[in-house]
């Protein structure tokens, strides 16, 4: 896979299908993973013929287990929400965002108070897009609120975190529509109920491409975003997010690998750990987690590492007892591709082993939480070009 026309518009370039075109191509050969690991029986949370894309999960205060993903519908890409207060037992799918056109990407938070906030983008034929939050309470979920300018420009790839008491932090790449103009990573925050300033963290001398957000236990947030020419290494950078404000962004590839789509766990000791993946001529090989604070990060680990195939879209979280686990795409060829994790037990990384055998499709685009318990809850979707499925499963330690 090559990179696409420089300054080609990031819209234009994309794969409706959402199945990355490197699928196309032979992966190469090598060990496969340790068979079927300790994750309980997957289930299915999307239904045909819709099917299911983009999911996140999202655990509340009193572990309802939230997941939010769209279904391909005649109507448009649309929206929907389910809950589970004990295993297997799901909601039927609730609708939120807009009733047709395509309401793409998702991601959710569940807040102290029992709230919801989701923020999606809404796209238009033309690739003109905004960025849009609803919030669901007792009364269900709120009209969408635009986050984004309209007019001539198109957003992507928009993330949440909740801060402090009421306040919010929001992240997408935007710019002008057409292909003369290059994507920026954005930034904005929800402060005492109001929205601010927006913050373009990249220049916009080369796209941005996946912006990611998430909440630290203080209330302080971590950024991450990639830059380059898509389909390339692209340079991973960090941002740091604090009552209402955000640091420069710190070079993290400078100081390791170049990379995409930043994932994060945080621990009660104040260490950040960070995931994302590495393209070799446009390719995923590698999936690379590291450890420690923004300006004081530790040795880089490559838990994929001694395994053959594609490897992509990681997530990380961290459980009560300290224990990490890290999932991700794996795609060994025609044969097999699965969902993998691995464990850090404080010992270094376990051996890769699957999440499940779905047997069908390819796996990505997984969201992983965990609960009071210290569960991991995971979500991804996988399928074939134009019909993906959503799956769930659980994993005690």
């Amino acid at each position: 896979m090559g990179p696409p026309p420089a300054g080609q518009s990031g819209g234009a370039v994309q794969d409706p299908s959402g199945f990355p075109s490197f699928h196309r191509t032979p992966p190469p050969p090598g060990p496969v993973p340790a068979g079927l690991g300790q994750f309980g029986a997957a289930e299915m949370l999307s239904k045909k013929p819709g099917g299911g894309y983009r999911p996140q999960v999202a655990i509340g205060p009193d572990d309802r287990v939230h997941a939010v993903f769209y279904e391909r519908e005649s109507v448009g890409d649309l929206i929907r929400y389910r809950y589970a207060d004990a295993l297997g037992d799901w909601s039927e799918p609730e609708p939120l965002g807009f009733v047709s056109g395509r309401n793409w990407g998702p991601d959710l938070v569940a807040r102290a108070d029992g709230s919801l906030v989701v923020v999606f983008d809404k796209a238009e034929k033309d690739f003109r897009s905004r960025g849009y939050l609803t919030i669901r309470d007792e009364s269900g979920w709120s009209k969408p609120v635009a986050l984004t300018p309209g007019g001539a420009r198109e957003i992507g790839s928009g993330h949440v975190a909740h801060g402090n008491g009421d306040d919010l932090a929001y992240v997408y790449i935007g710019k002008a529509l057409g292909p003369d103009h290059r994507f920026q990573a954005t930034g904005r925050w929800r402060l005492n109920g109001a929205w601010g300033a927006t913050t373009a963290f990249s220049d916009g001398l080369a796209d941005a491409w996946h912006t990611n957000v998430e909440r630290r236990p203080d209330g302080s947030v971590l950024v991450g975003y990639d830059v380059g020419r898509g389909g390339s290494a692209t340079t991973l950078f960090l941002v740091e997010g604090r009552d209402g404000s955000f640091s420069k962004p710190e070079n993290f590839s400078a100081t390791s690998y170049p990379g995409e789509r930043p994932h994060f766990a945080f621990g009660a000791d104040g260490r950040d750990h960070v995931t994302w993946f590495h393209k070799e001529n446009g390719f995923p090989v590698h999936i690379y987690v590291r450890s420690g604070r923004p300006g004081a990060w530790g040795a880089t680990a490559e838990p994929s590492k001694g395994i053959g195939g594609y490897h992509f879209d990681p997530e990380i979280e961290i459980n009560k007892d300290g224990v990490l686990c890290l999932v991700w795409g794996w795609d060994g060829g025609p044969r097999d591709a699965e969902m993998l994790y691995s464990l850090n037990r404080g010992a270094g990384w376990e051996q890769p082993k699957k999440i499940a055998d779905v047997d069908w499709g390819k796996p990505g685009l997984a969201s992983i939480q965990t609960d009071s318990t210290g569960r991991f809850h995971v979500i991804w979707n996988q399928g074939v070009r134009g019909e993906n499925a959503v799956y769930y499963a659980v994993l005690q330690p």
